[in-house]
């Protein structure tokens, strides 16, 4: 319990030390920023069409996708990068709670800061689709709209026909912040454990490593290369649904009783 109640207090420390990081700052500009320019396009489809949205359905459209969570993921490794810190202050702090509490608040603060980004996306794509949105659990005239539009228009799209069909807002909600969170503490616990055991650029240098095999192994892209046929799409979704910690984390490359997928 007193290991616990040190732990807590480390990872206060680390948080409260944010208010004097530029990085911070710039992570929150920047998640803004990404979540304006991905729901930009539903948004767009709302405000041309005068339709109404589903409080969630920005952040649903915008993050059932594979490369939206990979640049969100980018966004939150700018703030992870200053931590540990191992400063005089840090090894102080360090040397006072003692080495297990001292590690066990970095997990804490690990946890906390991933978590609040995660709510950050989430709130900052409700906030932008303010004064055309209802709170129903029910897909709205937006979705119909995205559930007719051409084949191929977007790869969230795509899930669009399925959830409109399978599934309500809320349901689709819970399961996509879940992944989205998933794949960013993964992230985060691999740039914190690296960081720890070896150097502060070998902890960065893996989790880039993680994006990029999921940035190649997404099925569309090196079928693309590949210049594979469609007819080798179930092939290509095999492994990169089990390689890649990415498509683990992508709504579409899941079946949660729809599809037929791996």
């Amino acid at each position: 319990m007193c290991d616990l109640r040190k732990a807590w207090l480390c990872a206060g420390w680390n948080l409260y030390t944010l208010r004097k990081n530029p990085r911070f700052y710039l992570a929150l500009v920047m998640g803004c920023l990404l979540c304006w320019m991905l729901t930009d396009r539903t948004l767009a489809i709302s405000r041309d069409f005068h339709t109404n949205l589903q409080v969630f359905e920005a952040f649903i459209w915008c993050f059932a996708d594979g490369d939206s969570i990979l640049y969100a993921s980018l966004v939150l490794m700018l703030v992870l990068s200053a931590f540990p810190r191992l400063d005089a202050a840090g090894s102080y702090i360090s040397f006072r709670a003692g080495r297990r509490a001292w590690l066990l608040g970095q997990v804490l603060t690990v946890l906390v800061i991933t978590l609040g980004y995660c709510l950050l996306l989430l709130v900052c794509s409700m906030l932008l689709g303010a004064g055309r949105v209802h709170v129903h659990n029910a897909w709205s005239d937006t979705a119909t709209l995205l559930s007719f539009s051409p084949g191929g228009f977007d790869p969230a799209f795509a899930v669009t026909r399925k959830m409109v069909k399978l599934t309500l807002p809320y349901p689709a909600l819970i399961q996509i912040f879940v992944l989205l969170f998933l794949f960013m503490l993964l992230l985060s616990s691999v740039q914190l454990a690296f960081t720890v055991l070896k150097s502060r650029q070998t902890g960065t240098a893996l989790a880039l490593l993680i994006c990029l095999t999921g940035f190649i192994l997404t099925p569309e892209r090196f079928m693309q290369w590949l210049h594979l046929p469609l007819e080798f799409t179930f092939y290509a979704n095999l492994p990169a649904a089990w390689l890649s910690p990415l498509q683990h984390a992508t709504y579409m490359m899941h079946n949660f009783g729809y599809d037929l997928l791996p």
